[in-house]
């Protein structure tokens, strides 16, 4: 019996989320090499003050959706940190988003990508990251 890899990753992210994840109940969808798919729904707790979702939680769905992407290449294991995110809104959303994040580059380093958002057939955000891949005889001696 062979095991689904796409199924695996789901699992093992469903039993290894951070509390945040939890609170804004990301959902991730679908996980090949160098892309990731996650979802989150739609609730009055991400709303800002004209109901739509909040642009702080669009912007954390974009982090983590990336950094899965990321994680489907370089493994877990790997110490990852977001260098800068740019997020552009495009429209409010007022519904279920979902996010597709796509590695453009994998360096040994820097890593390069984007992120698409979408409320039903909608784009509603666009994000552009890099993150620095950092190694343990990079860290400081005591």
């Amino acid at each position: 019996m062979s095991i689904d890899p796409h199924h695996a990753a789901v699992h093992e992210w469903e039993k290894e989320k951070s509390y945040f994840v939890k609170l804004l109940d990301l959902k991730l969808e679908h996980v090949e090499r160098g892309r990731a798919v996650m979802r989150m729904p739609y609730r009055p707790e991400v709303q800002n003050g004209t109901g739509a979702i909040h642009g702080g939680a669009i912007v954390s769905l974009c982090d983590t959706v990336f950094y899965i992407a990321l994680a489907s290449i370089y493994g877990r294991e790997q110490d990852t940190t977001t260098v800068s995110l740019q997020c552009n809104f495009l429209a409010p959303a007022t519904g279920d988003l979902v996010a597709e994040a796509t590695v453009l580059r994998s360096g040994r380093r820097i890593c390069y990508g984007e992120v698409l958002v979408r409320s039903g057939e909608k784009i509603v955000a666009h994000a552009t990251l890099n993150f620095l891949n950092s190694y343990p005889e990079e860290r400081p001696t005591a």
